[in-house]
């Protein structure tokens, strides 16, 4: 049986990439001009069967743009599922989801102002609640078509409940995130955002994320994320560290 997925998932991708191909030709001789703004699903599923069963599942829903002289907005819902079975005993790996919102106001061709917010819930890690909202300024280090790279300070009020402790705190965030189009149909992305307590540095959190899209069709694409999310004061049951590596599949809507 694992034979014939493992057949039936190479002949799919055989008939993707032949599609992607036409297309690409197509949209060589034709050029269409692109949207200011798109909206993307993306989803992930893995399974696993035998001495062990595992299921590990990611769901997103991001909507981003520019308009020169204007600015840019970057929004979405992310969530993340797994859990594993062995001897008959169900554990629940992973079970969060993040609602996210970033918007940028262009200053000068090179400068802007954010305003910057989230809202996150994790079980695994004993987050019952975490809000995060804040104004800053920011620079485009790097801006072109096929590469860029931005720089965002400023303050950040955190809102939380972690293992049934209430807590808020002004924070600083310090973020970047950079692109870079490596070929036409193959674009890398990268961000790192740490936000530490004003009042005690030690106590912070980082989310760093990387991964590479590749366009199958107009619509289609297969991507592959690594994202990491550390937190130096967790609660007392929980890891600093949650790692997921996802991949799947994106259709722009």
């Amino acid at each position: 049986m694992k034979k014939f997925w493992i057949l039936l998932i190479a002949a799919s991708l055989a008939t993707a990439a032949s599609a992607a191909e036409k297309k690409a030709a197509k949209a060589a001789e034709k050029p269409t001009a692109k949207p200011a703004f798109a909206t993307t699903l993306n989803a992930g599923l893995t399974m696993t069967d035998g001495n062990s069963e595992t299921l590990a599942a990611n769901a997103s829903l991001v909507t981003e743009g520019e308009k020169e002289g204007l600015g840019s907005v970057r929004a979405g819902v992310e969530g993340n599922y797994g859990e594993s079975t062995v001897n008959d005993e169900k554990e629940t790996t992973v079970e969060n989801a993040k609602v996210f919102a970033n918007v940028k106001k262009t200053l000068t061709p090179r400068t802007f102002a954010v305003l910057d917010g989230s809202v996150l819930y994790d079980d695994v890690a004993l987050v019952d609640y975490r809000v995060t909202l804040g104004p800053g300024l920011g620079v485009y280090l790097v801006k072109s078509d096929k590469h860029e790279l931005s720089l965002e300070i400023g303050p950040s009020y955190v809102w939380e409940k972690v293992d049934g402790v209430t807590d808020d705190f002004l924070a600083l965030r310090i973020a970047e995130r950079g692109s870079c189009q490596i070929t036409d149909n193959t674009k890398f992305v990268q961000s790192v955002e740490c936000v530490p307590n004003t009042e005690d540095f030690n106590d912070y959190l980082i989310t760093a994320e990387a991964g590479v899209e590749t366009a199958m069709s107009e619509r289609w694409s297969l991507r592959v994320v690594l994202q990491d999310k550390y937190d130096s004061t967790p609660a007392a049951d929980a890891e600093h560290n949650d790692i997921s590596l996802i991949a799947g599949v994106a259709f722009t809507l």
